[in-house]
């Protein structure tokens, strides 16, 4: 397990110093008291998709034990954590008064969702895991330690509530929203600002993908409801000023993706629960293209042009057990593929183009 040092009261104010500013790329990360790995001169990234994780039940465990696997197969620069981060309340603070024992407490709830699960990641060189917030991590919790934590696991990133991942390829920009619309509202007009000016720079020459908790577009659980009608409302527009080519959100325990008109709606949620009824769209220019309720995560593979994503089942999988194995190799199944170019992006009648070994 990843070792966590203990805090002076020096520490502890400038970790909460931290939690409380805004990420700009820009400054470099030597500016930050953690370390980002350089991922600039690569001509091809592989990230690991997957959202709705933070149960510490034998589901998250057995996901995180073949996305592991898959990742050592497929070489995985990094991860997009899509929300939902600690269930069923965020990080709880009950000790108030005792900065070492509030600090324990912290901890523990970290290892047992996120450090334990992931252990197989601590394997691999300079692995960060880029997260967003859902709505468990923030109805009662501390939602400040999910940026402050970052100060204290190597693998752990969450710099801000919004932010961008420095250090990518000049051809690839990545843009993380907290999407609450709801109890602490943080996604509003001036959110929505600050994003268009962040996702509107550079050229068409570039990738811009864009990860968060809620889905704009949704056949299963929460379709239609408030915060899915807000959260289209605000952000839709912006992705289709800006070129946005794929959103990846969570929320929904199911595995989907769904062609919108201008870009992809990819959802991730079922990396530790499972549940939903398919209810395809109907409005124009959506295409749903597939869907699975079954326990899994993603891997998307991107260059300069092309895309390739693969969506991975894990059978078998139970989200409550009292003891757990790690899968077998013929119950982690790739159930899906989908191959693109920029041009084939948000393009409802395209067919997706082969994908090689599919």
């Amino acid at each position: 397990m990843l070792r966590h040092g203990t805090p002076s009261a020096t520490t502890l104010a400038l970790a909460s110093l931290t939690a409380c500013l805004l990420w700009n790329p820009s400054v470099g990360a030597q500016s930050w008291p953690f370390d980002v790995t350089d991922l600039a001169g690569r001509s091809r990234i592989v990230m690991l998709v997957f959202g709705d994780a933070g149960t510490g039940g034998a589901g998250q465990h057995r996901v995180g034990a073949a996305m592991a696997d898959v990742c050592r197969e497929r070489r995985c620069d990094l991860a997009l954590m899509l929300g939902d981060l600690v269930y069923e309340h965020g990080i709880e603070v009950n000790v108030r008064e005792r900065a070492d024992a509030s600090f324990g407490e912290i901890i523990r709830q970290f290892d047992a969702k996120f450090a334990i699960p992931y252990k197989g990641f601590e394997a691999f060189p300079g692995f960060h895991f880029w997260a967003v917030a859902g709505n468990h991590d923030i109805d009662e919790g501390a939602p400040g330690a999910l940026v402050t934590y970052s100060r204290f696991n190597s693998m752990w990133r969450m710099p801000a509530q919004h932010y961008q991942i420095p250090r990518l390829p000049s051809w690839l920009q990545m843009q993380a929203i907290h999407t609450d619309t709801d109890v602490r509202r943080d996604l509003n007009g001036l959110q929505v600002a600050a994003l268009r000016q962040n996702l509107c720079a550079g050229g068409a020459e570039r990738w811009k993908l864009a990860f968060g908790h809620q889905p704009v577009h949704n056949s299963g659980h929460h379709k239609g409801n408030g915060d899915e009608r807000r959260a289209r409302a605000l952000l839709e527009p912006v992705f289709e000023e800006c070129g946005v080519h794929i959103y990846f959100a969570g929320h929904s325990h199911h595995q989907e993706h769904l062609t919108a008109p201008g870009f992809e709606q990819v959802i991730q949620g079922a990396a530790g629960k499972s549940k939903s009824n398919n209810n395809p769209p109907s409005g124009a220019g959506l295409r749903q293209r597939f869907f699975s309720r079954t326990f899994g995560f993603g891997i998307v593979e991107i260059d300069s042009q092309r895309i390739r994503m693969d969506f991975y089942d894990v059978l078998n999988t139970a989200e409550r057990a009292r003891t757990w194995s790690p899968p077998a190799p013929d119950e982690v199944v790739r159930s899906y593929s989908w191959c693109a170019t920029r041009e084939d992006v948000g393009r409802a009648d395209r067919v997706s183009a082969s994908c090689p070994g599919s």
